[in-house]
């Protein structure tokens, strides 16, 4: 899958009434890649904790 771009983050946003810079497109893209990473790992680590809790 192909990452968004600041460019195009910032074109979606100005439609929508939202105006920032490209600089700070790309920080909140960055921040909000973050978050996923965090929420997939917490997630798929919950899920190995369950099969190993059913395991048992």
């Amino acid at each position: 899958m192909e990452k968004l771009k600041p460019e195009k983050a910032v074109e979606m946003l100005r439609n929508r009434g939202v105006d920032i810079s490209v600089e700070q497109a790309a920080q909140m893209l960055e921040l909000l890649r973050k978050f996923a990473n965090i929420v997939v790992s917490q997630h798929l680590e919950s899920q190995k904790q369950n099969v190993l809790r059913k395991a048992i």
